[in-house]
């Protein structure tokens, strides 16, 4: 069985790591119909669940029914589960993921989700306390690895070779955050090209990592707990750093020469990190002897959706599917033209994004 996982993570939010997943996630299914696709929604806020269900009014309904159920078969179904003393588990009584085809005819049958639900942040308390088990030396272990343990239950093997999970983060370092980034074995970056996002980068490589910014912070951290010591108590693995992605990339020539600059000195600070500390990316197979080279290896550009993204959100269709028609009706009825030239530039960097996931 060969199952690998990607989480899509910023420590800043706002960086449209949700719009990438989930575009990600659907065009990666359509082009690779022997493998199961398992999305598993790790946000509150569940917004990609609500565009995998449908989009707009409809998909938050629809998530919603999944919430009331009286046995959720979502995210907080199964953190409910593990807290009922199940954190070891080696099997499960339900599956908690559906196949969303069955509900959104514009998503492919291989597509899974594991759905998101408000409640999520609501259990963070229960699950801080259940780690640190004075009954249970593992738990910390068991709770940091229930998701990949999940995963590996919830592969339809009969039917498809392999199983490619992709975990919409939360961008706090929550507790299910940390479980969602510890299961995984690759992290995709979503960022803008703006300060914030450099800062986001660094607190990736501080909390995961232990790459502190100085001695004095380093320092100040062999005194504490910290996650990095957890991990390495525990003798787990971390998820390595796999493609960085500027999201809302501009051709707009006002535009582009500030987001040009801002984006070439993320890319110089990445790249600065690569060579100090390799081993937390992903091995690349070719020759990166500059920073050219880092950023054809690690770096994509996807320009801004704009009308399109609100429409693909809007009426829960992948943005490879838009072309199929070139007018589309609103949830209030209006009728949007929707030109695939108006966003074709988006669809051609999704599609080289999409292409580097192996």
């Amino acid at each position: 069985m060969s199952i690998e996982i990607y989480s899509i993570y910023n420590n800043k939010g706002g960086v449209g790591k949700t719009t990438i997943c989930q575009n990600l996630a659907c065009l990666y299914a359509e082009k690779h119909p022997q493998k199961q696709v398992l999305v598993i929604d790790l946000c509150p806020q569940a917004n990609i669940s609500q565009f995998l269900l449908g989009g707009g009014h409809l998909g938050y309904k629809t998530n919603q029914n999944l919430q009331a159920r009286r046995s959720r078969r979502n995210i907080v179904g199964f953190m409910d589960w593990l807290l009922k003393g199940n954190s070891g588990f080696t099997s499960i009584k339900q599956t908690y993921s559906i196949q969303i085809s069955k509900i959104n005819e514009n998503i492919t049958d291989n597509l899974y989700l594991i759905a998101g639900d408000s409640f999520l942040e609501s259990l963070s308390l229960a699950l801080n306390y259940s780690v640190i088990n004075p009954a249970n030396v593992n738990a910390w272990k068991e709770y940091m690895t229930a998701i990949k343990r999940l995963t590996k239950l919830e592969f339809r093997n009969k039917k498809f070779k392999s199983l490619t999970v992709f975990i919409d983060c939360n961008p706090s370092f929550s507790i299910y955050t940390q479980m969602g980034l510890v299961s995984s074995d690759h992290i995709i970056v979503p960022m803008m090209a703006d300060y914030s996002s450099l800062e986001g980068i660094k607190g990736i490589l501080m909390l995961l990592y232990a790459e502190y910014p100085s001695a004095a912070h380093k320092k100040y951290a062999e005194d504490i707990i910290t996650f990095t010591s957890k991990i390495n108590e525990f003798n787990l693995k971390l998820p390595l750093l796999y493609e960085f992605v500027f999201n809302n990339f501009t051709s707009n020539l006002g535009v582009a020469k500030a987001f040009d600059s801002v984006r070439s000195e993320l890319i110089e600070f990445c790249y600065v990190q690569w060579s100090k500390n390799n081993g937390i990316f992903t091995n690349y197979q070719g020759s990166i002897k500059s920073k050219d080279d880092y950023e054809a290896a690690y770096v994509s550009n996807i320009k801004d959706f704009h009308t399109a993204g609100k429409v693909s959100a809007s009426l829960g269709i992948p943005l490879h599917r838009l072309p199929n028609s070139s007018t589309y009706e609103m949830p209030d009825g209006e009728n949007v033209q929707l030109p695939t030239r108006n966003y074709k530039e988006s669809l051609d960097h999704i599609e080289s994004f999409v292409s580097k996931i192996s």
